[in-house]
């Protein structure tokens, strides 16, 4: 009965705990270059908890990718990759530090770029990451925010030239219609 009364007890107390209000988020927008090809363009949020992230890790499950490769990390901070291994069941990672006084509440710093081979079906999943204290110790965890992926301009430029000769065909088609009515 004690012990009945002290879990029930317990629970209360833990309902009625304040609930974090913000924490640290990294939004993931995926670029598929060519076949299983892929990049991802990071950004990452501070919003409170930690009050500044200073480092990050990202994880590569090593069952969906391979040949991770730097692509791109901003001015003041120091990044590193390390490969999966599925001989070994570990995950690649990309770990960045901050050599500066790195992004404080409310603030968002992008550029962090990797590329990699994805070994799966579909685009690749949320991945898993951790915003590490000054002795390299997670946190804070999550999962990345996929971000939809703005089309490259060459891109919706195809677009556009397609679109304006779909127009200059339906142009000319009713022209010849306007004419051909006119003239019987």
């Amino acid at each position: 009965m004690k012990a009945r009364l002290l879990a029930l007890l317990l629970g209360a107390a833990t309902l009625a705990a304040p609930v974090c209000s913000g924490a640290a988020s990294i939004s993931a927008s995926f670029h598929q270059l060519t076949g299983n090809q892929w990049s991802a363009d990071f950004v990452v949020t501070g919003d409170g908890a930690p009050p500044v992230i200073g480092d990050f890790t990202l994880y590569f499950p090593e069952t969906s990718f391979a040949a991770l490769s730097l692509g791109a990390s901003p001015a003041g901070w120091d990044s590193l990759i390390v490969q999966p291994d599925a001989a070994l069941h570990s995950p690649g990672f990309f770990d960045s530090l901050a050599l500066g006084p790195g992004i404080a509440n409310g603030a968002s710093v992008g550029g962090f770029q990797v590329k990699f081979s994805f070994l799966g079906a579909g685009s690749p999943p949320p991945l898993r990451f951790d915003i590490n204290d000054a002795n390299f110790h997670p946190v804070y965890s999550g999962l990345t925010t996929t971000v939809a992926a703005v089309p490259e301009p060459e891109t919706a430029l195809l677009v556009l030239v397609g679109l304006g000769a779909l127009a200059g065909r339906l142009m000319r088609q009713h022209r010849q219609q306007f004419h051909s009515g006119r003239t019987a």
